[in-house]
């Protein structure tokens, strides 16, 4: 059996949001490994950034943002050319629902992490030293963070 690899980009939009000093994350699990993102995901075709942005939090948290500015853009390109995502990250606030995770076999937790926790953290992509600084009001004049990637 040949594996054939899919040649296209995916675009995966994600959200900062902090409340009380403290940044939202959500779990996946995959196996035996669980590792935190910024909440977000795909970009359908023909979809704006914000309303997928939008949508997914409601899928996923059901909840209702108001989507800021682009905070952060990076690649996540696996080595050996399995997989090519940019990782679109914007500051966003909360507006309204009720936090609950949704049914998703990959979804395992949401929480809020205060600054010091994130470095401790295994996020995906490995962006917790820009997301401490973001937090920390420290600005970056680049917002191009280049290829992160980093394997269970």
């Amino acid at each position: 059996m040949i594996l054939r690899y899919s040649k296209s980009t995916r675009i995966r939009v994600a959200a900062i949001i902090a409340e009380d000093e403290k940044l939202l994350l959500i779990a996946h699990k995959k196996g035996k490994h669980t590792y935190w993102l910024l909440p977000g995901g795909g970009v359908e075709y023909g979809e704006s950034l914000d309303k997928a942005l939008k949508r997914e939090l409601k899928e996923e948290l059901g909840i209702d943002i108001r989507v800021g500015d682009i905070a952060m853009v990076s690649d996540s390109i696996e080595p050996g050319g399995k997989r090519h995502i940019v990782n679109i990250t914007f500051t966003c606030e909360y507006e309204d629902g009720e936090f609950h995770l949704a049914r998703e076999k990959r979804l395992y937790d949401y929480a809020f992490f205060s600054v010091d926790q994130i470095e401790t953290l295994q996020i995906f992509p490995p962006i917790n030293s820009e997301i401490k600084k973001l937090l920390e009001g420290v600005k970056n004049g680049n917002i191009y963070l280049g290829s992160q990637w980093e394997r269970l």
